[in-house]
């Protein structure tokens, strides 16, 4: 689809992986779907030294949130094929059509990017993450009932009721198995410090094990 430039805010991704969806229409329209993703989001220096965004304790903490923390490269490439079925489910039975998704730099630091309209298709939820492997990118609902924030093409934080947590992804992404999968690929890509510094802000909300049968 075409879009009108004038109107819109540009997108740093890859074309071919997202043809077919379309942005928000029109710049406010973006910019204050932006707003609203930022206010989930605290801004914190990374350990290169330049900075990131990261899920808020505040806003885990005011909305009861859990978190989920996955490879990138597991929600990229939908893990098993299967991976976002459940989530795309859950939330068309809450009455959702769709979700948001665009890049969130520490404001300031980059010029805003183009908001997606994303469709409740796994593929094309999975294909948000394989078009945006760089820097930090949010996938949420307008009502913000859940969240997905991912660190460049490290770790992905899924977060929202524990409830909804449960029903939206599969038992094998859920609590310490999927974590410790997590902890083993950072070790081994960036050294033991870089996998503690995200357990040391999100480890208050993470999800438990499932229970047995669960």
């Amino acid at each position: 689809m075409t879009q009108d430039n004038r109107d819109d805010l540009p997108d740093q991704c890859d074309p071919e992986i997202m043809a077919g969806t379309a942005h928000f229409p029109g710049r406010a329209t973006q910019m204050a779907l932006r707003d609203k993703a930022y206010e989930m989001l605290e801004v914190f220096k990374t350990r290169s030294g330049r900075q990131g965004t990261r899920l808020s304790n505040a806003w885990l903490g005011e909305h009861d949130w859990r978190v989920q923390l996955l490879q990138h490269w597991d929600v990229r490439n939908s893990g098993p094929l299967e991976m976002f079925v459940p989530l795309a489910a859950a939330l068309q039975r809450r009455g959702i059509t769709h979700l948001c998704g665009t890049y969130v730099d520490a404001e300031g630091i980059t010029d805003p990017t183009a908001v997606w309209r994303i469709p409740l298709e796994a593929r094309r939820i999975s294909s948000f993450f394989e078009a945006h492997p760089n820097s930090f990118h949010i996938l949420f609902p307008e009502d913000r009932s859940f969240a997905i924030h991912a660190m460049e093409d490290v770790c992905a934080a899924f977060a929202g009721p524990e409830a909804f947590l449960r029903e939206a992804l599969l038992p094998e992404f859920q609590g310490e198995a999927a974590l410790a999968d997590l902890k083993d690929a950072m070790d081994e890509e960036y050294g033991e410090a870089a996998f503690a510094s995200v357990l040391d802000h999100y480890g208050p909300f993470l999800l438990e094990d499932p229970e047995d049968g669960g």
